[in-house]
Formats: structure tokens, sequence, C-alpha cells
């Protein structure tokens, strides 16, 4: 197989003409603008770093590599999010952090064993269809790129997940603590669901780290203006001033922060597991999500059961005046060539079994539908799709012979 590795790039602020020409000069085939670059390449490598690339131009990096490889890189202003809360969960392996030009970054990292995969996993095509120059789907970064913003918020669950990513790779001992578990972890936002999914972090250990989570803060307008209405009229004039004329969006992060951070906390956090209790949690997490899965399954099997006899005793009113016109319709639909057919011949097929069968017909039924089933026993395709029936025709596959 092909080995495959994608690059994505991404900026809030738009580059100059002075770093566009410094990102070309790494590449002549990357889709480059002044928000972003994306590129795979099938043969040879991106020539540059892509870490100092995002220390120096870019917001968001995401790597793949079909040999299992998957990486990002994130970055905040120093000013909008410290390096100490960062490493507070993000000192490792899968996970690290550090400063650099006035930015926080972290650097996070997927890269499971014996884990081939191809493009089709994460972009939707087929490698027999690659093409260097792109036209795959890459609305990964930009989704996972927006959980930066609510970072800066003071909401803290993508470092978690980050940790969450540290404990599934094994970088902790059993008896080590978990940090804070952040409000909210049970209901993930687009961003961070993605950024999970992604990073093949386990949907029953979030559910399982989650059961000590507090629910989401869900300010007031009220909470709101009673806060704003603290604070000195020249800062809130600057601040509007400054919203209005740069749009700063890490300066409404930090206002929305700042609020966050002046609530008491709802109630004592629960005392904080160790690894060893995280992870024994989660079997019992699998089970209840297992067990939700074949009820919702069960479910739908059941309503589409009872839409399809619904619909059938509709047709079975117009059908029962005048049965012989369903079968003519069967032999005129047989009459034609191919297969396309064939659906609606075991539905009709099925009705005329299902008015027999309420009208305690079935006996003449049988003995037409035997001689139906010797003049086109060699039709193989029609035979399976009257095997297979459907939740209408119960009657239908119980008079259907088996497989020769």
């Amino acid at each position: 197989m092909s080995e495959y590795q994608h690059y994505q790039f991404e900026v809030d602020t738009p580059l100059t003409d002075a770093q566009l020409a410094q990102i070309r000069a790494l590449t002549t085939r990357a889709r480059l603008s002044r928000h972003s670059f994306v590129n795979t390449y099938g043969w040879g490598d991106f020539k540059g770093d892509p870490r100092l690339l995002v220390e120096t131009h870019y917001d968001a990096h995401l790597y793949f590599a079909n040999w299992g490889t998957r990486r990002l890189i994130l970055r905040w202003p120093a000013t909008a999010l410290s390096l100490d809360t960062v490493q507070a969960y993000c000192a490792g392996d899968s996970a690290d952090a550090w400063e650099s030009n006035g930015y926080v970054l972290l650097a996070l990292e997927s890269d499971p064993e014996d884990d081939i995969e191809d493009f089709n996993d994460l972009f939707g095509i087929d490698e027999d269809d690659f093409d260097e120059d792109g036209g795959r789907d890459e609305q990964w970064l930009p989704s996972i790129a927006r959980a930066r913003q609510q970072v800066a918020e003071g909401d803290l669950r993508l470092l978690y997940l980050a940790w969450l990513l540290r404990a599934r790779n094994g970088e902790f001992d059993d008896d080590d603590l978990e940090p804070a578990v952040p409000p909210g972890l049970a209901d993930l936002p687009e961003p961070l669901a993605d950024l999970a999914t992604f990073l093949r972090i386990d949907a029953d250990l979030i559910a399982a780290a989650a059961q000590h989570a507090p629910p989401p803060p869900r300010p007031t307008l009220a909470a709101h203006l009673a806060w704003t209405a603290t604070l000195d009229t020249q800062e809130k004039d600057t601040v509007l001033a400054r919203l209005i004329h740069d749009g700063d969006p890490h300066l409404l992060s930090g206002l929305r922060r700042r609020f966050l951070d002046s609530r008491a906390p709802g109630g004592p956090a629960p005392a904080p597991r160790t690894v060893a209790e995280l992870l024994a949690a989660v079997p019992a997490q699998k089970t209840l999500r297992i067990a939700r899965q074949e009820q919702r399954e069960a479910e739908e099997r059941d309503r589409a059961v009872c839409q399809a006899r619904e619909a059938q005793d509709r047709r079975l009113a117009d059908l029962q005046d005048d049965p012989e016109a369903a079968w003519h319709r069967v032999g005129e639909l047989l009459s034609q060539r191919g297969t396309r057919h064939y659906p609606e011949i075991v539905r009709l097929l099925g009705d005329l079994a299902a008015l027999a069968d309420r009208d305690a017909t079935t006996g003449a039924f049988a003995e037409r539908y035997a001689r139906f089933i010797a003049t086109h026993r060699t039709k193989k395709a029609l035979m399976r799709d009257l095997r297979a029936g459907g939740p209408a025709c119960t009657a239908l596959i119980a008079l259907t012979p088996a497989a020769d």
C-alpha cells in the first residue's frame, strides 16, 4: 500500500505577503491562502517544520499519515492562556506544551502501533482516487481549531481531553491522580467531539471521566449585567472601543474568562480519582453504551415494523376488492428485462400473502404461489429477494422455499 501524508495549517489573522512568500518557498504544490495551507504528499514529504510554523505563522496544524500517526498543534496568545494552566494537564509524550514568541502552544499526538489506515477513514476518498491537488473533505481542522476560543474563555475541557489521551496511552502510574474535571465533559460541543475522534480518545473513557464533571455553567443575561456593572467605566469604554476597532476575539474571550472566574463554584468538587480508578470505570460505561445502543436499535426496528404494517394495511384495503389485478401486475413486471422491478414484485406478493392470511384463504394462495415458484425458480436474484422479504412479508417468507 502506498504511503500518504496530509498537512493542514490555519491562521486567524491573514498572513502578510512576506509570510506567504516564506511558506511558498517551502512548497510549490500546497493550496495556499492567507488563512490556510493544505497539501497531501504521496511521494516525498513537506520540507518545513510544523512546530516552527505554528510558532511563527499559524494558529493550528493537523497532520495525518496513513500508517496511523495523527497530530495536532494549537496555539494561543500567552495573554489569553498561561503555560502553567496547560502544563497542569499536558506535560508528556502524547500532549506537550511550551511557550514561544509570546504564544502558548500545545502539541497532541495519537500514534497507535499496527494501525494502518487509508484516507477514506478521515477524508472520504478512496486511495485509488488520490490526487495531490486535494479535492477531499478537509473540515477536521477548521472544526477543531474553533475549540481554541473556548479554552481562551476558561473552558478547560480540551486540556482535560489531552490528559485523557495521555492516560489512554499509558503515561501514568495507577496511583497518579487525575486533574480537576471541567464542567460539561458529558456534553462535548462539535469542535471537542471532533478532536476526541481525531485523536482516538475512547468515548467510553470520556463517559467514565464525565461522571465526576459538574454541569456546564449557564449564566443568564442578568448575571452578565450584574457583573459588567462592577467594572470600571473607563475600562468598559476602552474594551468596547477595542472590540469595535479591532474585532479581537481574544479580547472577548478574556472578558468571558474573567466573568467565569468571578463566579463562586457551585459546590465542593468530588475527590480526584486515581488513574486506576478511572480506567476501572470504563468497562461499565461500555456495557451501558452498548445496552443503550441495542435498545435504540430495537426501538427503531419496532418502529419500522409498525410503519411497514400500517402501510400494508392501507394497501390491503385497496387490494381486497381485486387481488387478481396484483397477480396481473406481477406478471407484467416479470415480463420486463432486468431485476430492478423485483422489490415491487416482492411487495405485491407479500401483500397477497398477507391478504390470504387475513381472509383465511392461505391454502389457495399457497398452491398458486408454489406454481409461481416452480416457474421462476431459476431467477436466483428474485428467489433471494423473496426469501429476504421484509417486515411486511412475514406470511410470504414462510411460504418461500429455502435456497437450493
